[in-house]
């Protein structure tokens, strides 16, 4: 098929051009071989989970679910190829080639068919594929799934399937398709026990099953399960060290010889015993992320406070003479580039909303103790200077601020910010705390963790969610309602603009809320969007938790139940609900700006200035402001949020506490609550193709405001008096996280450090 010159510029010759040459940065030469690596290499998938998943459930047809979703994940463990590069020390690859990722194929079959034959050539994030393992996937794989996953059964249980996944107005494809996210897992304790411990536990728990008690009813299941998933990683550690023995065995240079058997000593230990030094902890914490990648469908597998978790193993490595910083962060680095090597797979819808590969990995330095003390160490600097060398996208590196962060932390963060790279984000550890305080509690409730848990084992999880490492799962990017296009809802009595892609254009899709021309004060028109915002918030959330309580029964993942306290004991898989804090379907809002924009010039044109009457303004919107751009004009001269002006900064925190409001007080399947946050990357693009002109004089079909930030190039007051209008916001209670943009100078910001 003939590609235009467009998508030419933006995926094929991009990726034709970049040979690894330009990425060939970082501390050490080892480090910049293996960056050349990275990314000489196009994206590309592998099949082989695929083929597991096939292949189990084919051969248990009828078997309970959780017994052949174990079984499966097992047998991928277990028969994964371990590949060793050249250069490399930290063992661990998803897949067969470089920027691998496997396919997991009982979620994404029903869109894949219709994604196949585009794969090497879409638009956005397209992947490489073997003719072989495409003609596999299309006669025998999507076949048999093709009924079988979450959004095909999903879809026969609900009323409005095609309209939750195609309007543009709520939207919750993302959470159909990621089941398997969102993670923090408990490093710190992995660290200390090994998968032994895990798998000693489960040994005590099963021994005490009843079978003739209820409550014990597919405990067998469970803990046999459980077995056998630790077994397969046993299993492929070991695999690991014989391919590196193997490797050495034929290597002429004796230094790589010494660094491959190193490797294999490695691997025979970990990750199934305690780690004892920082390069046992590293290789541990690496492998484990990477297999949560393989399970797991969806992004944001967080390494959490790494700095933490990882600085006794420094400490003491570095006190008895057998690492230096130096080594340190040459590991650092690497681990850096394993975790950009994983690209996200997902649909071309997706990929749109959420384009680029990124999976949304943080790690976090910095923070307090959980005695409130500052805790950084020499590893937080570490992190930040490794990421200054090695200048991949991933992971997110976070530094969490408090009023005890010393001054030479900031400056570091401040000098990584001056590569233009968008490292580090910057959290506040007091605003994320009391998010954490009330996570999935509902409007009266409060989380079950204890402040002492937040402040040692909080951190943010993808974008910007609040998340407790090991005490908390769930999916935190669930659901999107786009606010532009609720406040359109309101002006059009609930019927979609006809001129609009996607599902119902011309259709009523929302409560009929009456002709606003019909509104006599702004209180009218104020009342209909808010009925529009609460039926759009209610009617995603209705749909999401026949999906929430589906993913319990079908979806089980066993690694992440065993990265999670408490599970074992239990013996419950973790996505039915056994973690200690239940979390999700989220509700993200998507447009804030837009919303308060449109309402402020509404509220001044039309109810108080009277300038514009709402049948003028009711003209202008249906016909894209064409022919009326004097009218278009003094919409954008109204007051505009992101300038310290109360008129519309009001408005902006009013409507953002009515949406945290109504979605915190709807009831999850799980018996948690849901949690509101603001949308993450750059899904004000896609959403705002699907939203049609606003009365804050945005034309149909462009942009909406990135995230809770100004709607784009109206801030004209300076970052000051933008932060004056985003501190208006009540943070605290979108306890699902938000998310600000701010785009400063470089050279400004060089010129600040400076001096």
């Amino acid at each position: 098929m003939q590609e235009s010159a467009a998508h030419e510029v933006g995926s094929r010759l991009g990726m034709e051009w970049r040979d690894g040459k330009s990425a060939e940065v970082g501390s050490t030469r080892r480090i910049q071989q293996l960056n050349r690596l990275l990314h000489s290499n196009r994206p590309s998938v592998d099949i082989h989970r695929t083929r597991c998943f096939t292949r189990v459930f084919q051969a248990t047809e009828g078997e309970p679910y959780i017994r052949r979703r174990y079984k499966a994940c097992a047998e991928t463990y277990r028969t994964l190829e371990p590949v060793i590069y050249e250069h490399e020390q930290l063992a661990g690859w998803q897949g067969n080639r470089i920027r691998c990722e496997q396919i997991n194929i009982e979620m994404h079959a029903d869109w894949l068919e219709g994604d196949l034959d585009q794969m090497r050539v879409r638009q956005f994030d397209p992947f490489e594929i073997d003719d072989d393992d495409l003609q596999e996937l299309r006669d025998v794989h999507i076949p048999y799934w093709r009924d079988k996953t979450l959004t095909a059964v999903w879809a026969k249980q609900v009323l409005e399937p095609l309209k939750m996944v195609s309007s543009g107005i709520a939207d919750c494809v993302n959470y159909l398709g990621s089941a398997g996210s969102h993670f923090i897992p408990d490093y710190g304790h992995l660290l200390a026990t090994g998968y032994k411990g895990t798998y000693d536990m489960a040994v005590e728990r099963a021994a005490a099953v009843d079978p003739a008690n209820p409550d014990d009813i597919g405990k067998r299941d469970f803990y046999s399960g459980i077995f056998e998933v630790l077994e397969a990683i046993r299993t492929l550690a070991g695999r690991y060290a014989a391919e590196a023995r193997r490797l050495a065995e034929t290597e002429t240079g004796p230094e790589r010889q010494a660094e491959l058997l190193e490797m294999a000593e490695v691997m025979d230990r970990v990750p199934w015993n305690p780690a004892r030094t920082f390069r046992e902890a590293i290789q541990t914490v690496w492998l484990t992320e990477m297999l949560l990648s393989i399970e797991g469908a969806g992004p944001s597998l967080t390494f959490g406070r790494f700095d933490q978790y990882m600085y006794p193993y420094y400490e003491r490595d570095i006190a008895e003479g057998r690492l230096t910083p130096e080594k340190a962060m040459e590991l650092i680095e690497e681990m850096y580039i394993k975790t950009t090597n994983i690209p996200w797979f997902q649909s071309s819808q997706l990929a749109y909303y959420f384009g680029g590969y990124y999976r949304f990995p943080h790690l976090g330095v910095g923070g307090l103790t959980k005695l409130g003390r500052d805790a950084s160490n020499e590893l937080s600097y570490l992190c930040l200077r490794a990421m200054r060398h090695v200048r991949t996208t991933g992971p997110t590196v976070s530094l969490y601020l408090h009023q005890k962060t010393p001054d030479e932390l900031l400056l570091e963060a401040a000098k990584l910010s001056v590569e233009g790279m968008g490292h580090p984000s910057y959290f506040d550890v007091e605003t994320y705390s009391r998010m954490l305080e009330y996570r999935g509690a509902g409007l009266n409730g409060k989380s079950p963790y204890t402040r002492e848990q937040i402040l040692e084992l909080g951190s943010p999880i993808g974008c910007v969610e609040p998340g407790v490492a090991g005490l908390q799962y769930g999916h935190t990017d669930s659901g999107i309602v786009n606010l532009g296009a609720v406040v359109s809802l309101a002006l059009n009595n609930g019927v979609k603009p006809a001129g609009l892609p996607g599902w119902g254009p011309g259709e009523v899709a929302g409560p009929q809320t009456g002709d606003p021309r019909n509104f006599a004060t702004y209180g009218d028109f104020h009342d209909a969007v808010l009925t529009q915002l609460e039926h759009a918030i209610r009617e995603l959330h209705a749909h999401m938790i026949v999906a929430e309580k589906i993913i319990t029964e079908q979806h089980q993942i066993p690694l992440f139940t065993a990265l999670s306290r408490g599970c074992i004991e239990k013996g419950v898989d973790v996505a039915a609900g056994s973690a200690v804090c239940n979390v999700g379907p989220t509700i993200q809002c998507v447009g804030l700006a837009d919303m308060a924009n449109s309402m402020a010039a509404v509220k001044k044109l039309v109810y108080e200035d009277r300038t514009v009457t709402m049948d003028e303004l009711c003209t202008a919107l249906d016909a894209d402001f064409n022919g009326h751009e004097e009218l278009r004009l003094k919409l954008r001269d109204a007051p505009k949020y992101g300038n310290n002006d109360d008129y519309v900064d009001d408005i902006a925190a009013e409507v953002f506490q009515f949406f945290a409001d109504e979605v915190r007080a709807q009831r999850c399947y799980r018996g948690n609550y849901s949690d509101p946050a603001v949308q993450m990357v750059q899904a004000n693009v896609g959403f705002g193709e699907m939203t049609w002109a606003t009365p804050s004089g945005r034309h149909a079909m462009r942009p909406l405001a990135d995230t809770m930030s100004a709607e784009q190039q109206t801030d004209v007051n300076g970052p000051t008096a933008a932060s004056l209008s985003y501190g208006k916001l009540n943070f605290s209670a979108f306890t699902n996280g938000t998310l600000l943009n701010m785009w400063i100078s470089r050279s400004e910001l060089a010129r600040v450090i400076a001096d």
